[in-house]
């Protein structure tokens, strides 16, 4: 699955997780982080196991463009 093709619905269900979890996944992106990256996917998947498991894909991928589209971490 693509960040496109994740589309609103997972950016959507990502609505269920708090927002300082968001945010923190958002700076191990930047920081380019892996391992606190798996950790924090870890507590997203408390909230929306599908959401974590594609974002544990970017992340096995090393999709960081991807997880910074999905995050719209360059459009802040």
């Amino acid at each position: 699955m693509t960040a496109s093709a994740a589309g609103p619905s997972l950016r959507q269900r990502l609505r269920v997780v708090p927002p300082e979890l968001v945010e923190a996944i958002r700076a191990a992106t930047i920081d380019q982080d892996p391992d606190r990256l798996y950790d924090l996917i870890d507590g997203v998947a408390e909230h929306d196991s599908e959401v974590a498991t594609y974002l544990r894909g970017l992340l096995e991928d090393v999709a960081y463009d991807s997880l910074e589209d999905f995050f719209d971490i360059r459009g802040r």
